[in-house]
């Protein structure tokens, strides 16, 4: 097996499969290293396995990966699908598990294609067998069509969170109750004043009223409530959920459910990216760590550039047309071509991006974390690895600790086998609620390697490099 590489890539979702074959097409040697077993992300998730009837449910974005993973498919690269990469540092290496024994390559480019992930919410019962994301439930349909027979809940808000809600009602499953945890039908003051830019995509913006549309309309048709303005949001049962509660304006709402799917939108997954010692940035909308990268993906370390949504979350076409002008970036920086025929090859990419990012302010705004998120009681459990609940972290700030970091190595929070990636984004809007501070004035959890649990066996079996096989 080689060990040395050109460049190395991490996550076989649209960017990592366009930075790929870009940069394969140029003869530069590359690897591409993915949890999943079949390239497409999350986004196309099991795209070339799925059945006709899949695809008719999930639409035509859905179908659209097709022509990436044609590319991808012809491409000349070493490619590794179910591998679980646990570390990656500055100067190339990079650390992954498959098979039951670890490896690592080295690689004179980094590109980290890390995606997005839901926000991880926490609420009364949030860890009960039954509670699911939207997200979740979605890739179990795409891998295998299952989706729940036994009645549910929908709650959150979002645009995954409305067009799961289609898909699932065109399906017929037995929802009881959509709950929109967000401000409602109408945009907010924010929403608005992104209203003029956004309306230069006009097509982009009526998908998305379209689907909302089709969404409302289907569970009107099959006599599903929706309830606005949600909070409160609630899972009771013991071995299992079995009983949902939340309030709708003020007023109760109770159901009797065997699954309550959830959705907050999605953040970047940066767990990688903050052990590489990527500098990271605060987005007060979306309110989000999210690595600070230049046009080309490029990170504060020299070697790593991560494109799609691991940057900034733009959904799948940009993510596709990011992983490009990255690879253009490298081509560039190896001396594949000159500068000017680098211009000339980036300008309609970005040309292109730009029109795809024009309607993404506008999104953002629309789709702003609700205020009351993680405003839970004090025994909600936060982090579910160590158990740590809401109220001992607000007892922590209220002694004066207001680093989360701080907070994480006195009380256990974040330092479980997910390294923080379920309960990091409570703990910093919980820490700052509580200090009356904001999250920019504070710091990105640490993250240390084995950002993935990694057994003794695996590293007992390591392929640490050497000479590369001929």
């Amino acid at each position: 097996m080689k060990h040395t590489y050109d460049v190395v890539i991490t996550g076989a979702g649209p960017s990592g499969l366009a930075c790929a074959t870009e940069l394969s097409s140029k003869g530069l040697e590359v690897a591409l290293l993915d949890e999943q077993a079949k390239p497409g992300g999350q986004i196309y998730r099991n795209l070339a396995g799925s059945s006709s009837a899949q695809r008719k449910v999930l639409g035509k974005d859905y179908a659209a990966g097709l022509a990436v993973l044609k590319g991808f498919s012809a491409s000349k690269l070493d490619y590794l699908p179910a591998t679980r990469v646990w570390q990656a540092e500055p100067n190339g290496d990079i650390f992954w598990s498959r098979n039951g024994a670890s490896g690592k390559f080295t690689a004179k480019y980094l590109v980290l294609g890390t995606g997005a992930m839901e926000r991880p919410v926490p609420f009364e019962g949030w860890t009960l067998p039954g509670v699911m994301t939207c997200g979740g439930i979605s890739n179990l349909f795409k891998d295998s069509g299952y989706y729940p027979s036994n009645p549910l809940v929908m709650a959150g808000s979002g645009p995954l969170f409305w067009l799961v809600a289609k898909h699932l009602l065109d399906l017929n499953a037995p929802i009881k109750a959509i709950l929109n945890t967000g401000s409602g039908s109408l945009p907010p003051f924010g929403a608005m004043k992104q209203m003029p830019k956004a309306m230069t995509r006009p097509l982009y913006l009526s998908k998305g009223v379209v689907l909302m549309g089709a969404a409302k309309l289907a569970a009107k048709k099959a006599k599903v409530p929706i309830y606005n303005k949600v909070t409160g949001l609630a899972a009771h049962g013991k071995d299992a959920v079995c009983r949902v509660t939340a309030q709708s304006k003020g007023q109760p709402l109770e159901f009797e459910v065997a699954t309550l799917l959830i959705h907050e939108g999605v953040i970047p997954n940066t767990s990688l990216l903050r052990q590489a010692g990527c500098r990271h940035i605060w987005n007060p909308v979306q309110r989000y760590w999210h690595p600070k990268t230049d046009a080309d993906g490029r990170t504060s370390q020299e070697q790593i550039f991560i494109p799609g949504d691991g940057a900034f979350v733009h959904g799948g076409e940009p993510a596709r047309i990011k992983g490009q002008l990255t690879a253009l970036a490298i081509e560039r920086e190896m001396r594949s071509f000159t500068q000017g025929e680098y211009e000339k090859q980036a300008a309609p990419l970005r040309k292109a991006l730009a029109k795809e990012l024009l309607p993404r302010p506008f999104v953002d705004e629309m789709y702003r974390p609700a205020t009351h998120l993680y405003q839970v009681p004090d025994n909600t459990i936060v982090c579910r690895c160590e158990g740590v609940t809401a109220g001992s972290i607000r007892e922590l700030v209220a002694q004066g600790f207001t680093d989360h970091n701080e907070i994480k190595s006195i009380a256990r929070c974040g330092m479980g086998p997910c390294q923080g990636r379920m309960c990091g984004p409570a703990l910093v809007e919980i820490v700052a609620a509580a200090s009356n501070t904001n999250p920019e004035a504070n710091r990105p959890l640490r993250v240390r390697p084995p950002i993935k649990p990694v057994t003794l066996g695996e590293m007992a079996n390591a392929q640490l490099g050497g000479d590369d096989e001929k």
